[in-house]
């Protein structure tokens, strides 16, 4: 038989000495409190809640005390508990006890690339994996808060990024409250728009690319450069994504989730036929996804001069020193459409608008058209 106790008054149940051994069980002095019980141990005291659910008898651990401090808060979460069981959001049913079983259940909905929720993963294990440990009904502001204190602005942006990815999931399984709905990166983040070189000089993005010893690598930053594309979606490209003849590159699921076909200029078409496999991925790698992961920044000497995303910022450049009207220039780099003749338009760019661009950068690189591919190919 439970002992009777004032379980409705904090110092009383403070009063109740620990278990000599075997848990003691305490109900309350009284009609209240029905079902709620203190189980005593060496050590703790926890409570529980006794209700027939769905037809079944369930034992519900509510939690500990002092952190629930007398019955009344206790019968409170226990009712919480006991709706999340009727209804079928509670962690065993849903299988999302921690924010990181919310961020797998929403990994599973995803379509998004392999590449991207690795680099998901890879950011929790190293910034957030207590965090994710923890129970989705103990994570606190503050805690979130502290998660990203101290992380640099892009850093930080991204982390907030995952962890509101988590908790929105989990909000619509365990019908929570969204924690991160008011996680906030205080310091901003100023992303950077300018290449390392002066682009009033000579353009060096083509010495640079030549001087690369792997031809795959020469022909990929050629692409980037040529084509403006992001450098995941050049990266990532397989075969059947380019054809040759009509001389256009199909992207998939770009990073503003659109579908694309570009055209491309006849020496980006060129510079193609010098890889020597023709199936599978075009820049192929020993790498776990079968192509080149990333492309390290080409330098002079010691001096990084290019990265991957200049490729896009040279491409806009040359695009509007080339007098390209601004609708081509958002066309060939996949924007966004922005008003309502860009959501009819079926596509106004053409080959002619690449070449365009192509003979701008080549000129601004100071090179020979006739001889550049060749220099690609043999750079020697």
């Amino acid at each position: 038989m439970p002992h009777i106790a004032n379980l409705r008054s904090r110092p009383k149940i403070q009063a109740i000495k620990p278990s000599g051994g075997e848990t003691a069980f305490y109900r309350h002095d009284g009609d209240a409190l029905k079902g709620l019980r203190l189980a005593v141990g060496t050590r703790t005291k926890t409570w529980i809640m006794s209700k027939r659910i769905n037809g079944k008898s369930r034992s519900i651990t509510v939690g500990r005390w002092p952190e629930i401090a007398n019955g009344d808060a206790a019968l409170e979460a226990a009712q919480q508990k006991i709706d999340e069981l009727v209804a079928g959001t509670d962690a065993t049913a849903t299988g999302v006890a921690t924010l990181l079983d919310a961020f797998e259940s929403h990994v599973e909905r995803s379509r998004a690339k392999t590449s991207t929720t690795d680099e998901y993963r890879r950011q929790i294990n190293y910034h957030l994996l207590d965090l994710f440990a923890k129970p989705i009904e103990k994570i606190t502001l503050p805690m979130l808060e502290d998660a990203i204190k101290g992380k640099s602005p892009s850093t930080a942006q991204h982390l907030t990024q995952i962890i509101r990815m988590a908790f929105k999931r989990a909000s619509t399984l365990r019908r929570c409250f969204d924690v991160s709905a008011d996680l906030k990166v205080m310091q901003r983040h100023r992303p950077a728009s300018s290449v390392l070189f002066d682009p009033n000089d000579t353009w060096p993005a083509l010495d640079l690319i030549i001087a690369r010893p792997n031809l795959i690598h020469r022909v990929a930053w050629f692409t980037m450069l040529m084509t403006g594309f992001r450098s995941e979606s050049a990266r990532s490209l397989t075969w059947d994504q380019i054809d040759l003849d009509a001389k256009t590159i199909s992207l998939t699921e770009m990073k503003n989730g659109m579908n694309r076909t570009f055209p491309i200029a006849d020496i980006v078409a060129e510079a193609l036929t010098c890889l020597p496999h023709r199936e599978g991925h075009v820049f192929m790698a020993r790498s776990k996804t079968g192509h080149i992961d990333h492309l390290d920044a080409l330098c002079d000497g010691e001096t990084k001069l290019l990265r991957q995303h200049d490729c896009r910022r040279l491409h806009t450049t040359a695009a509007r020193r080339a007098r390209l009207p601004e609708y081509i220039i958002d066309e060939l780099r996949g924007d966004t459409p922005k008003n309502v003749q860009d959501v009819y338009n079926q596509g106004s760019a053409n080959h002619a608008d690449a070449n365009l661009i192509a003979a701008q950068i080549i000129k601004d690189c100071d090179k020979v058209p006739e001889r550049l591919v060749e220099q690609i190919k043999h750079p020697d």
